[in-house]
């Protein structure tokens, strides 16, 4: 039987709605903003939720969250998909005994990988796990939220890999980091970040959107705010945009849902040229700080330059 052959359905529907009244969940600001509707395609289900831009931090944000948000993640989800080894054992020695906290990590990829190159203590919290997860000595993750973590200057390292965007209060939750983090420790979030040339191309269709689970989507006006009122300071910020900002936007614009999103589907309607020219223009975003992902670190107001985790990126 042949691969599923997948129909483009150009969406036709105005999803520029003007500015709409709202108040930003970031800074506070009251107003009219300009606001767009955006459909839910991770799933598929093509729901429909309105985000709005606001005008004083330049936050792009879903105006109200579903009561059942949970019902839009699950095991299918791109981060749940590692299963637990309790008794899991590492073939190389520990390397380092830095306290290192994963914020929003799942399953726990990014913390396994870690331990595998001999870091001996990593942690992790997860609101939207099933349970508690254990791989072997070096790797525990908690079913809780961040502000479920005990104690005070706690890590060394505390890590959001795409998951601060999903947060309902990011004030709070950069305060909790803040509280967890040791003086002279490090921050290093891995975001979406807003305005970027994909949206100015695709508006409502930008895939990072990612409706309804990416409840902000930070510029850096905003991650500066928010950075400014825990204690905390922007040592640097690398933009590091794919291609997908432009092809998997593209698809969502013809009606085409992420999982159908494959490399024979972009390669059917893009011609090699054609995708050496928007790697291209991928990279001159990068440089400019206009690609639509970005790596942020963050450290103590006084503690000074950001550094790297020993065996991590």
């Amino acid at each position: 039987m042949g691969a599923k052959k997948i129909q483009l359905r150009p969406d036709t529907r105005e999803r520029d709605l003007g500015r709409h009244p709202h108040r930003c969940r970031i800074c506070g600001r009251e107003g009219l903003f300009a606001s767009y509707l955006v459909r839910e395609m991770q799933q598929g289900t093509e729901e429909e939720f309105e985000y709005f831009v606001c005008d004083g931090c330049n936050c792009l944000q879903i105006a109200e969250i579903p009561e059942n948000l949970g019902d839009y993640y699950g095991e299918g989800y791109f981060s749940y998909r590692m299963e637990e080894e309790p008794d899991k054992r590492y073939e190389g020695p520990v390397k380092n005994m830095l306290r290192i906290l994963d914020v929003g990590c799942g399953s726990g990829e990014w913390l396994v990988r870690l331990a595998e190159d001999g870091c001996g203590y990593c942690r992790g919290c997860d609101p939207f796990i099933e349970k508690d997860l254990r791989y072997g000595e070096r790797v525990l993750i908690r079913k809780c939220s961040i502000h479920e973590m005990q104690g005070e200057h706690i890590y060394d390292y505390i890590h959001m890999g795409d998951s601060f965007e999903h947060v309902t209060d990011p004030q709070e939750t950069m305060q909790s980091v803040a509280r967890l983090l040791k003086p002279g420790g490090s921050i290093e979030i891995t975001l979406p970040v807003f305005p970027n040339a994909a949206f100015d191309r695709y508006g409502a269709h930008w895939y990072q959107i990612d409706a309804p689970r990416h409840i902000c989507l930070h510029s850096v006006d905003s991650l500066r705010y928010l950075a400014d009122r825990s204690g905390l300071v922007i040592d640097e910020i690398r933009y590091n945009a794919t291609m997908a900002e432009f092809l998997v936007s593209y698809f969502y614009q013809q009606g085409v849902h992420y999982p159908d999103v494959s490399t024979d589907l972009v390669y059917e309607y893009f011609t090699p040229a054609q995708i050496d020219e928007i790697q291209k223009q991928v990279e001159e975003n990068n440089a400019k700080g206009y690609g639509d992902r970005a790596v942020v670190f963050l450290t103590g107001r006084e503690t000074g330059k950001a550094g790297s985790v020993p065996g991590g990126n």
